[in-house]
């Protein structure tokens, strides 16, 4: 399990979280399984774990922000 995988199943387990957007952590152990999810929480969740990953570069996270908010856009409402 690498560093990414562990920020996905820290924030995925919190219980308010997990609660209101009625996923289980526990059937997303990976990045990749988490972007393959039906639920698009836990894929925006994923997304933004990969995309700021090690990176401080104020662009990259505005892209990741706008990739983000599109994907919920489209998915959520």
């Amino acid at each position: 399990m690498n560093n990414e995988d562990k920020m996905l199943q820290l924030v995925l387990s919190d219980n308010n979280l997990s609660s209101f957007y009625e996923y289980n952590a526990e059937d997303y152990q990976s990045i990749s399984d988490a972007l393959l999810s039906d639920n698009p929480v836990v894929v925006a969740v994923a997304k933004i774990i990969i995309g700021i990953s090690g990176n401080s570069d104020k662009g990259i996270q505005k892209e990741v922000y706008n990739e983000v908010f599109n994907y919920l856009n489209c998915n959520m409402l």
